[in-house]
């Protein structure tokens, strides 16, 4: 059966999943609420939703329905839709952080399903002319179901956002938090103070070079939604920034001391869980293998990528573009599903006169 899917809060993330929702068989509208008139008329014109409606007639109408603002407006969107959602229907979100949501959906009457997600995927675009078919795919989604979820709406959760392209993982709402707290939350303050260090004066930025820019990308995600995000999990974030400051302490203390040994130790004790992290885009997705090609600048040079490795029949699964000069030529990764196909492919590039490798 075909249901009604409602979206609140049509920005990047929840335009991009009306998107990739579009073309399940499960779904047969996709339904748009936002505060934001002129953004639900881009979600129309852009085909991100079939019809806008208020958030009362939206939850009338929706057998799921998914929360897509920043965190603060949680409690008022529930308030307002628990009265009007039918007997069976789900709720889920998006949000970053699981224990406080799926506080706030316990209080969901009886008989509304209520399963936490977080897609970990997302870009420094806001508003829904950022949105993206393909932003999930291969991202992991993290479900936090409530425990009274039955294992049907379960099935038909996954089997819809799997539409998405993301890998769908179940976990507990604290161990989420845990995880995203080192891996997503620490990282973005760390940004944010990197940032800082440059006081923003020309000649340092002038000299941020590949590293920096990729080492503080997230530090230009939108401040207002990040604000939410740190303090609903900052029961989690303090005490992991007090092993980070620690951990700086101990390096500060090693260099003014002349210590090289312990840094020396350091770095390579770094290295080595460093290159412990599986090759991977995007979270806990299967491993695949980078080829890494320097081409000519000429038109269509990526479209002749794809042809040829289309050729040997391996599929690329991501793309992209390192570095370029103009009028001269630039460096692509390209990202293949095994090692076996990236042999293959570099064997089939290098036929070309394409310059390619393994990495």
């Amino acid at each position: 059966m075909q249901a009604d899917v409602l979206i609140v809060g049509v920005g990047l993330i929840g335009g991009s999943l009306g998107l990739a929702l579009k073309d399940s068989p499960l779904v047969n509208r996709i339904l748009g609420s936002d505060r934001d008139t002129a953004s639900l008329d881009k979600a129309l014109e852009m085909g991100v939703i079939d019809q806008a409606v208020s958030l009362e007639e939206g939850a009338r109408q929706a057998r799921l329905v998914f929360l897509c603002t920043p965190l603060r407006f949680y409690p008022e969107i529930i308030n307002s839709i628990k009265p009007h959602l039918k007997p069976g229907s789900i709720v889920s979100d998006v949000g970053s952080t699981k224990e406080e949501v799926c506080r706030l959906l316990a209080a969901l009457p009886e008989g509304i399903w209520a399963i936490g997600g977080h897609p970990m995927a997302g870009a420094e675009t806001r508003g829904v002319q950022g949105a993206d078919r393909y932003l999930f795919e291969n991202a992991v989604y993290a479900l936090t179901p409530l425990p009274d979820v039955p294992s049907p709406v379960l099935d038909f959760m996954v089997e819809l956002l799997q539409n998405t392209g993301a890998r769908i993982r179940f976990m507990e709402a604290t161990l989420h938090d845990q995880l995203v707290a080192t891996v997503s939350h620490i990282p973005h303050l760390t940004a944010a103070a990197l940032v800082s260090l440059t006081g923003g004066r020309n000649e340092k930025l002038m000299m941020a070079a590949g590293g920096f820019r990729d080492t503080t990308r997230i530090a230009s995600s939108n401040p207002e939604l990040w604000e939410d995000i740190l303090f609903s999990n900052r029961e989690q974030i303090v005490p992991q920034l007090e092993q980070l400051i620690s951990s700086l302490t101990i390096i500060k203390e090693a260099l003014a001391g002349g210590d090289h040994d312990n840094i020396l130790g350091l770095l390579h004790e770094a290295k080595a869980i460093r290159d412990k992290i599986p090759r991977v885009r995007r979270g806990l997705i299967p491993e695949f293998c980078d080829i890494i090609c320097i081409v000519p600048d000429r038109p269509g040079i990526i479209g002749s990528l794809g042809q040829i490795l289309g050729c040997e029949g391996v599929n690329i699964v991501d793309i992209e573009i390192l570095r370029v000069r103009e009028g001269d030529g630039g460096t692509i990764r390209l990202g293949v599903p095994r090692l076996e196909d990236a042999e293959r492919a570099v064997i089939a590039l290098q036929k070309q006169e394409i310059k390619a490798w393994t990495r």
